[in-house]
């Protein structure tokens, strides 16, 4: 009797421990779904379906199991024979060979990784990896306007759809809306965003005595139509161009023939052309829009920023000096036009893929091949060619 009593005691405590290890077993198993977020953020930038990097995608299962050019980088349950960890893994002064050009893997992922593969590297057929989404690469999409009221609690007046979505994300986070400015306060800021200057006195008081149920919109309409307007806003875009009226570097000459640019942007915002235009005149005007004055004075954009004079006037491009301020030039003239209509920090390919944008080496210095051609020189250009010929009139008189 005890012995039956002990031998089913025995046996009971065997099937709890050998189940209790199965539980833990299956706890503990490691799938896709956990190391797919090192993969993605790691390895899918040049190893996927359409940039095979060494001949391998991690993109899908049926990718995996091909291997690449080097042959099969993962043995199912066998991490020791594993070719992937040969690659991740860091060597006694911590580089690995992948990810290429990055920091090796935590020690946390590398386990992740090796673990995965020792539990038979699981991975269903229906599962595919993605790179990163690049969010602001992502087409514009209309979003749906919110549905609030014609007037909010606070009494905030919903005029148009950005009124909406300001209303709808107050009462998401339980804001009130400022008290509505007076017309004294109106008048300046309007004043101070169209034209950069203060209204006078009289402007003022003119404006708050003004009882026409438009006078708001009649006053936006007036500066919108002054030269004003294009003077100041303009300056805005010559800074994101980086335009001056002299060379920069070390003799900062000047530069006699950069102001009709300087003008086109001044007189472009106060004819409000199309943006779309505008980008067009500034890249090609001359192939887009031949025999247009500002198809050509657009171009003035590609001479824009700094020039080094003494790198390319006084030294010769035979020379070390001369080739080095050559490449700066047509990084200058990439790297202006990737920042200025795409917002893009282009030039961090110039050494390395880029870290945080999807531009590889190769992107850049295709683009730097478009400039290659390209050669900055004074020219001097008029819309009025009489006014030219005035102006160097003018220019020898003061040389006698």
């Amino acid at each position: 009797m005890v012995r039956s009593f002990t031998f089913l005691l025995c046996l009971s405590v065997i099937s709890l421990a050998n189940a209790h290890a199965a539980e833990e077993g299956q706890a503990d198993a490691v799938s896709i779904d956990d190391v797919r977020g090192i993969f993605e953020a790691n390895c899918l930038s040049c190893h996927n379906e359409t940039d095979l990097k060494g001949g391998l995608s991690l993109q899908s299962t049926e990718h995996l199991r091909r291997g690449g050019d080097s042959g099969e980088v993962i043995a199912a349950g066998a991490p020791e024979l594993s070719y992937l960890l040969d690659l991740i893994e860091p060597d006694d002064e911590g580089h690995s060979e992948m990810p290429k050009g990055a920091d090796p893997l935590q020690p946390a992922e590398i386990d992740l990784i090796r673990r995965w593969i020792a539990d038979g590297a699981t991975w269903p057929d229906n599962v595919e990896l993605q790179a990163s989404t690049w969010w602001a690469f992502r087409p514009l999409k209309r979003p749906a306007v919110p549905e609030v009221t014609s007037e909010t609690p606070d009494a905030f007046p919903i005029r148009n759809p950005i009124d909406a979505f300001i209303a709808d994300k107050h009462r998401e986070h339980g804001l009130l809306s400022s008290p509505a400015a007076d017309r004294r306060t109106l008048i300046r800021r309007l004043y101070s965003d169209l034209w950069g200057l203060p209204p006078t006195p009289e402007a003022i008081e003119e404006f708050v005595s003004d009882a026409h149920p438009l006078a708001y919109e009649r006053l936006v309409d007036r500066l919108l139509q002054s030269p004003h307007y294009g003077e100041r806003w303009a300056r805005h875009w010559l800074d994101v161009v980086k335009y001056a009226d002299t060379c920069g570097y070390d003799k900062d000459k000047l530069r006699p023939h950069a102001w009709p640019y300087r003008d086109y942007v001044i007189r472009s915002f106060n004819a409000d052309k199309p943006y779309a235009r505008f980008v067009q005149e500034q890249i090609a005007g001359d192939v887009i829009f031949p025999g247009t004055p500002d198809g050509i004075l657009g171009l003035g954009f590609v001479a824009a920023g700094p020039w080094d004079f003494i790198g390319h006037v006084e030294v010769p491009e035979s020379k070390f000096d001369g080739k080095v301020a050559r490449h700066l030039d047509r990084d200058e003239m990439v790297t202006n036009t990737m920042n200025t209509f795409c917002s893009v920090t282009i030039q961090c390919a110039q050494c390395h893929d880029h870290k945080f944008d999807p531009f590889t080496q190769e992107h850049y210095y295709g683009l730097q091949a478009v400039f290659a051609a390209v050669d900055r020189s004074e020219r001097p250009f008029d819309l009025d060619p009489q006014i030219e010929r005035q102006r160097q009139e003018l220019k020898d008189r003061l040389q006698l």
